[in-house]
């Protein structure tokens, strides 16, 4: 993975809330602390493997569910509730992905040293699973597995789309828009789902 990829609406990951995503096959999570930040990290803790999606917030911080080992923002391991006087190890981490929030859309990226894009604040307006493939997805909404965002015009204005692949025929879509009505938006996305699935199934 080389290139930013927008996994969420940033308003589906509140303050003090944890998401889990597919994102191409790979098991991640979203969390928000209190300071607003969203982070991306593998939905794995490095202890006995327990998903962090299911662990909790608390201040800047995440707690594991299953031992309750605590990590802060940076992924640093910051408690063992077991060993509370143990002097914990830098290497002790959760695995971290690049994350960043623009666009209304929370962003992860994998390896590259590239800064995310710039884009201006929009108004969230849908998350939809698509149960076919990505290229099959893309074309029929104009874009290409290359462009991150697609431009969707509808008769009510016209959306940005993120988009990402969960798994080979499955996509996920994100949409904001400025000015746009949001139940008109959303009933032409769904009925865009709808009309790709039935192709996909026939």
């Amino acid at each position: 993975m080389a290139d930013w990829i927008p996994i969420a609406l940033g308003r589906d990951v509140p303050d003090g809330v944890t998401r889990a995503v597919i994102v191409d096959n790979r098991e991640v999570m979203i969390w928000r602390g209190e300071d607003g930040m969203a982070h991306v990290w593998e939905d794995r803790c490095p202890h006995r493997g327990m998903r962090l999606s299911l662990g909790f917030v608390r201040g800047n911080a995440l707690n594991c569910l299953y031992h309750g080992w605590q990590y802060g923002a940076g992924a640093n391991c910051l408690r063992i509730p077991a060993h509370p006087d143990l002097t914990l190890p830098p290497t002790i981490r959760a695995n971290a992905y690049a994350a960043a929030e623009t666009g209304g859309m929370v962003w992860m990226n994998g390896d590259s040293a590239d800064p995310p894009p710039l884009l201006p604040e929009q108004t969230p307006v849908v998350s939809l699973a698509v149960e076919a493939a990505p290229e099959r997805v893309l074309a029929a909404l104009g874009g290409s597995t290359a462009q991150p965002l697609i431009a969707l015009p509808f008769a009510g204005g016209a959306l940005q789309v993120g988009w990402h692949r969960a798994h080979a025929a499955k996509t996920m879509l994100h949409a904001t828009g400025a000015d746009v009505d949001i139940a008109a938006a959303t009933a032409h996305l769904r009925a865009l789902r709808q009309n790709l699935e039935q192709g996909a199934a026939a």
